[in-house]
């Protein structure tokens, strides 16, 4: 059965707007000033650090997960209407002084899109 792999290359200014997406969404305080450098660590670590600097205060860092950076890359891409598919398994890579969404989609996911367009059809003619 063939199977899809599809790979999305963020740079750090997306990063950025996803960033600030994700702490919107999950009230998370951004601290003001100017983005200095967006840090990505390794997988091992699997963190991505935001570091800002403001006139006359000391820098500041917001640190997200990878599980919540991807969620801020997922809301990102529907804001900015990027489409990804609902089904498959997501994860990010570290690419340069990015990102990469590496979304895995199974051989079956036209099956499953098909079973959930049945089910509708199904539940509208009851």
């Amino acid at each position: 059965m063939a199977k899809e792999t599809r790979t999305i290359y963020f740079d750090q200014a997306e990063l950025v707007r996803a960033a600030q997406v994700f702490c919107q969404l999950h009230e998370r305080a951004v601290p003001g000033g100017w983005l200095t450098a967006v840090l990505v660590e390794p997988e091992t670590v699997g963190r991505v650090r935001l570091r800002f600097d403001a006139d006359g205060r000391p820098p500041a860092e917001v640190a997200l997960s990878y599980a919540e950076m991807a969620a801020g890359l997922i809301a990102y891409c529907a804001k900015v209407a990027i489409p990804l598919p609902r089904y498959g398994l997501k994860r990010l890579k570290p690419a340069g002084e990015g990102l990469a969404l590496i979304i895995h989609l199974p051989g079956d996911a036209g099956e499953a899109n098909a079973a959930a367009a049945l089910d509708k059809r199904t539940l509208l003619a009851i």
